[in-house]
């Protein structure tokens, strides 16, 4: 029984060493959820407001279906950041069509007068009828001489319709979430360069998608830290440069995206004091005050050897990695709604 609260205090003690942590902004919760609900084919008929805060979503607007309603639900709860979900939809029911009109019959023709009788000549009169003469037969038609077919008309073809575009400017403020198509790393990468990258989620505005997911964005690197050895912190920090849309370039001017490596210098210091201070507790747990002072050497040595032994920490960034964007100026883009179509 000693034995296993020996164990237990232990294992406690090691899972203090270690932690974790993140969360998503409120933007870019709300800009996925926009995005998966015009996706849907359930619910793109409806008309469905998002608002998120701390996390907490609420959906409001009229749903022609308690189906509908339920999917919306869905799609918002299952939202990675989501916490809660509150439903402020409304169903409407559908007014039946009116049953049309009959049509009049139609009224009947009128019917036709009847013809006089046809009167007959007496005899007499057509004995007395002068003779009529006689005409001589026709003369045969000349031949025609051959002549080549007449061409064609020429028809100017008809031109198309020149493509209606359409000019809509995206606010400050937006979520843009880009994926690296380019890796970045903070040991050979240099600032000034500029990496690939696509749009993850469509830019939507008024419940209407303005840029599809899958456009071709570029990021700049505004700053690269590469460590020394014992000493120093790598760094990379990205900033969003340009936008390619529809065969069209647009600067972009966003927040900076930013990670940063441990410090080498408190992270030996650290390694060497939280090993002394896990050993002497250890120690002293199994041989009371002798084994904890000899548990404290035995930890700040090793604590010692492994920092030594640890290169300094770079930063890298694959391909395929999410990163985070607002806007800090308001960008206005003219597109050709139908081209307007995702390239995932």
């Amino acid at each position: 029984m000693r034995t296993s609260s020996r164990l237990v205090t232990i294992a406690a003690l090691l899972a203090l060493l270690a932690g974790c942590g993140g969360s998503r902004s409120d933007a870019a919760i709300t800009t996925e959820i926009q995005s998966k609900l015009f996706s849907s084919a359930q619910v793109k008929s409806a008309t469905l407001d998002v608002a998120t805060s701390g996390g907490v979503v609420t959906l409001s607007g009229d749903v022609p279906s308690d189906a509908v309603r339920y999917e919306a639900f869905k799609i918002a709860t299952e939202t990675p950041g989501v916490t809660k979900v509150t439903d402020q939809m409304t169903v409407t029911q559908a007014r039946p069509e009116p049953a049309p009109m009959p049509e009049p019959a139609p009224a009947a023709a009128p019917r036709p007068a009847p013809m006089p009788a046809r009167q007959r000549t007496p005899p007499r009169e057509v004995a007395a009828a002068a003779p009529q003469p006689v005409m001589p037969a026709p003369a045969p038609p000349a031949p025609l001489a051959a002549t080549a077919p007449a061409p064609p008309p020429f028809v100017v073809p008809t031109p198309p319709p020149a493509p209606v575009m359409r000019t809509v400017e995206i606010p400050a403020g937006t979520a843009v979430t880009a994926q690296m198509v380019d890796s970045v790393d903070s040991s050979v990468n240099k600032t000034g360069e500029t990496f690939r990258a696509s749009l993850a989620a469509p830019i939507v505005i008024n419940n209407e998608v303005i840029v599809p997911a899958g456009t071709d964005l570029y990021l700049r690197l505004m700053d690269a830290t590469s460590a020394g050895r014992m000493a120093g912190r790598s760094g990379l920090t990205l900033q969003l440069a340009s936008m390619e849309f529809q065969g069209q370039p647009y600067e972009l001017y966003s927040t900076e995206y930013q990670q940063t490596g441990a410090s080498e210098g408190r992270r030996t210091a650290g390694t060497v004091g939280g090993a002394a201070a896990v050993g002497a507790i250890i120690g002293g747990i199994i041989g009371g005050g002798k084994g904890a002072a000899i548990g404290a050497g035995t930890g700040a040595g090793a604590g010692t050897v492994a920092s030594a032994a640890t290169k300094p920490q770079q930063v890298q960034i694959p391909t395929e990695t999410k990163l985070e964007f607002t806007l800090e100026r308001p960008v206005s883009v003219t597109y050709n709604p139908e081209r307007n179509r995702s390239t995932r």
